[in-house]
């Protein structure tokens, strides 16, 4: 078994900062041949194995011998949203949406987490997991450090959700020992993580902030436990500077890796060792795996100029379920060339996500996005990263509120001072006002895996 694990990880040079430095470094004129060819088969596919698709493409006027350039692709071929999916997996004897393999094929199920509406049932083939899923968090692990014979904690609990089980995955293909906190409380898991010394914690952002308060309150020295890589997905937040600077107050000076996925596209994107460091803010899309661009939320026309903002349109190469531009409905400000030293050749989103197109809140004419208003809060000295947004529609307008807990050292008293100073500083910032209201350290929900920092009353009902 140990002679099968060294032949596994032989060709990864320990030395090298790069995990796979022929697909990391690859010219973008060879990656985006390589995305075509693999567009135009997997349309084909699509359009061969899954009715909707056929359908779908049908409607639309074309067939897949008629993308022959990358003008086709854009201009032809119809995006896909999750509504869609959702009305394939429904529809009478059906278990899975757009499924293109029989399920002699399938080796897991998994079901999206279904923070914005119906949850998805996922099929994964041994070729889903052994290629989709097996190296999607070696990228950026091995960049910043992480090694064969490093350990991992993981800190959640095991379910039907994809998110962490591809992490496991990948600290399997790394050679990591895996350590399993599934079922334990929070002061369990600080516990074990003291007494077994892992190199690397993976969890959610905010519960990885949990962790380092419910540390403290508790008395146990966190920052003596040896963790010096923290790992982080399931939500926005680990690309916000005043996170990651919560993060490093409660866990001491950690390197922090950030992963961008969404269940039903497995993993999209992870930092490189200098936005870890701070020299660069933002994650590069895995292009090993998918192909990926921005376009107008509203037209769906793509947005070429480097830098431009837009709605991340992605396909995913996993045959079972083929995605095809599908929507994400994330805002990121996508760069093909962006130089700041890694040496990746990949797409790069500065900041990672900026916002999402269904939260975006249009008050009395101007844009605003709930990652813009976690950046500006994060500034105000004495606020804690633990916050709710509330959107909701007053008057036939759409609103935004925003509660967020203060730091426990503050007395009460000097709340509406601080409340005062945060809606002055989101006015300034944002050209409108918001109503913010600061209240006592504990009053919000925690939560293991998603937080539910942005809640839309606007859907209610």
């Amino acid at each position: 078994m140990e002679g099968a694990i060294d032949a596994m990880l032989s060709s990864h040079n320990r030395q090298s900062r790069y995990w796979d430095a022929y697909w990391q470094q690859m010219p973008r004129a060879e990656l985006d041949a390589f995305h075509f060819r693999r567009l135009q088969r997997l349309i084909a596919f699509a359009y061969e194995r899954v009715p909707y698709y056929r359908r779908l493409y049908q409607e639309a006027g074309f067939r897949p011998e008629h993308i022959k350039t990358w003008d086709d692709f854009y201009r032809l071929v119809p995006v896909t949203d999750k509504p869609m999916i959702t009305e394939d997996q429904y529809r009478q004897g059906a278990l899975f949406g757009f499924q293109a393999l029989p399920a002699e094929y399938h080796r897991w199920f998994h079901r999206t987490s279904g923070t914005t509406g119906q949850p998805l049932n996922e099929a994964f083939s041994g070729y889903d997991r052994l290629i989709a899923a097996y190296d999607s968090w070696c990228w950026g692990w091995w960049d910043v450090g992480l090694r064969p014979g490093d350990s991992i904690y993981f800190a959640f609990g095991y379910g039907t959700f994809i998110g962490f089980w591809t992490a496991t995955f990948s600290a399997e293909r790394m050679g990591l020992t895996i350590i399993p906190g599934g079922g334990l409380s929070t002061e369990q898991r600080l516990l074990q993580i003291l007494e077994l010394h892992p190199t690397c914690v993976c969890a959610t952002p905010t519960y990885l902030l949990h962790m380092s308060r419910v540390a403290r309150e508790k008395g146990l020295p966190l920052s003596e436990a040896g963790v010096r890589v923290l790992t982080m997905a399931g939500e926005s937040g680990g690309n916000v500077p005043s996170m990651r600077a919560a993060l490093r107050a409660g866990w001491g000076d950690v390197c922090i890796c950030d992963i961008y996925g969404i269940s039903e596209l497995i993993f999209l994107a992870t930092e490189c060792r200098e936005a870890s460091e701070g020299k660069a803010l933002g994650v590069h899309v895995a292009e090993r795996h998918c192909h990926s661009f921005v376009a107008d939320p509203t037209s769906f026309e793509p947005l070429f100029e480097d830098g431009a903002v837009g709605e991340h349109i992605v396909t995913t190469f996993r045959p079972t379920q083929p995605l095809i531009k599908y929507r994400t409905h994330d805002l990121v400000k996508l760069w093909r060339a962006h130089d700041h030293g890694c040496g990746w050749t990949w797409t790069f989103l500065e900041g990672g996500v900026l916002g999402r197109t269904d939260f975006m809140v249009t008050i009395r004419g101007t844009n605003v996005y709930p990652t813009a208003v976690e950046n500006l809060l994060g500034q105000v000295d004495g606020l804690t990263p633990y916050y709710e947004i509330h959107i909701e529609r007053r008057q036939d307008q759409d609103c935004m509120s925003v509660v967020v807990e203060a730091e426990p050292a503050l007395a009460r008293e000097v709340y509406p001072a601080l409340q005062e100073r945060a809606i002055q500083l989101l006015h300034h910032a944002v050209g409108v006002r918001i109503e913010v209201q600061v209240v006592e350290p504990q009053s919000l929900p925690r939560y293991e895996l998603k937080s539910r920092k942005v809640i839309d009353h606007r859907r209610e009902g």
